[in-house]
């Protein structure tokens, strides 16, 4: 780990030398099609920026989901100087909380890390699920954690004690994990850890829980090749269909996005099939896995992060119209020449609609930034500069069947670090119709 940590400094460093070299006039060299907004375009109604959560503790990146009831739901990590927690916050329709924010996790359940958000799902009957990694001390144990999932049966007012997803008692890392719950009870968890790895990899696991997060099933291995730092996510098409993306990892390191889908309701997965062949090598941890979702028709939009072959980073939006087989030629989200792009998130309503956020950064600046397609993808609006300040990361981007979006990110403001969110909604009409 120690050689891995110092080629992601190597790698992080020569990054930095490219953005200087960028901000002085270098061009960034895109080789697929940009999609320009077009000259009548409604843009999305943006509301007030909400700053949800401020003060001088480090925080987590947010999740954020709609519940059945079309509350915003935020959840995030925090950690003071001897303990950490989990805590949930529902918002309003003005960007301002309902309540106080709920602690999750009980005494002796704290959060292993911050350096991703907690795992969140809404239920079909006021469910609402999180999950986060603990640490596990074991003595000699190098970056042990479990995983656990807490559920609120009450809408978000208390959590039940959590329950541990892992079962197989190894001090070894369960993390990066993704969480879903279907209209029937089921609630399926996609994450990373060190079973059935082989060579460079990780196991990409599963599990699932039958009955509404009480219990949870045995984990089986999807794949002993997932790259062990990339969050795998998860999906449920219309059909019910199941959807797991991760970053594979392939011979010489080549380390591109990939999909498998269940079809007996996470009882079993196809095998991986790559997104695009993209030829990415990289030998340590590039901490950016991809992002998923359907619109009601079935199309499948994957959005992603790579470097390619010429190590320029960009971000990607590709779609499949036939069950994963075969994706779109792959539309380029990032139009500076004086930016590189990072941190890709996307949502998408039912009609098609495409709400894209990632990170915009410089040799001294971190933007949040947002695309919104309305015609399933093919084309995008104007970038929208989202965040203030010098130092905004990690979005996160949710939508609502009725339209209503809503953006969440971290500020940094020494010495203060801020959750804010901003709600919108997408432009109605024949724009969004299925093409």
């Amino acid at each position: 780990m120690v050689g891995s940590e110092r080629r992601i400094r190597t790698r992080q460093s020569a990054i930095r030398s490219l953005v200087m070299s960028l901000v002085f006039g270098m061009s960034v060299a895109v080789c697929a099609a940009v999609i320009d907004a077009a000259p009548d375009r409604i843009p999305p109604v943006l509301g007030e920026k909400s700053t949800l959560r401020e003060g001088p503790g480090p925080v987590s990146p947010p999740a954020i989901r709609f519940d059945r009831t079309g509350t915003l739901r935020v959840a995030w990590f925090e950690k003071n100087a001897t303990a950490g927690d989990v805590y949930l916050l529902g918002v309003g329709p003005d960007g301002r909380p309902l309540s106080p924010p709920v602690r999750v996790n009980p005494d002796g359940a704290e959060p292993e890390a911050l350096h991703q958000s907690p795992g969140l799902a809404a239920g079909s009957e006021g469910e609402l699920y999180v999950t986060w990694s603990t640490p596990n001390k074991t003595a000699g144990a190098l970056f042990a954690s479990d995983l656990r999932l807490a559920r609120s049966m009450d809408g978000g007012r208390t959590f039940q004690r959590p329950v541990l997803v892992n079962d197989d008692g190894l001090p070894i890392s369960h993390v990066f994990e993704d969480v879903v719950a279907d209209a029937d009870g089921r609630v399926y968890i996609a994450w990373l850890d060190g079973r059935a790895k082989d060579k460079s990899g990780a196991g990409a696991v599963f599990a699932r829980s039958q009955d509404k997060g009480a219990t949870i099933g045995a984990n089986f291995v999807i794949d002993g090749m997932a790259c062990p730092c990339c969050r795998p996510v998860a999906a449920l098409a219309p059909d019910g269909t199941l959807w797991v993306a991760w970053r594979k990892t392939f011979p010489g390191n080549v380390r591109d996005i990939v999909v498998a889908s269940s079809t007996d309701k996470g009882a079993s997965f196809s095998q991986p099939m790559p997104v695009r062949k993209d030829g990415w090598v990289f030998d340590a941890c590039p901490h950016r896995g991809p992002s998923i979702a359907f619109d009601r028709q079935g199309r499948l939009y994957v959005g992603w992060y790579t470097e390619g072959t010429s190590e320029q980073p960009r971000i990607y939006l590709a779609t499949s119209d036939d069950r994963g087989r075969t994706f779109s030629e792959p539309v380029s989200l990032h139009t500076s020449t004086t930016a590189l792009p990072d941190h890709l998130r996307i949502a998408v309503h039912p009609d098609g609609a495409v709400i894209a956020v990632w990170e915009e950064v410089t040799g001294v600046r971190k933007r949040v930034v947002m695309r919104v397609s309305e015609d399933r993808g093919r084309s995008f609006g104007p970038v929208v500069t989202l965040s203030e300040g010098a130092k905004a990361e990690q979005p996160a981007v949710a939508v609502h069947d009725d339209g209503r979006f809503a953006v969440s990110w971290v500020e940094h403001a020494f010495p203060h670090t801020r959750i804010v969110v901003q709600q919108g909604r997408l432009p109605r009409g024949e724009a969004r119709q299925p093409t």
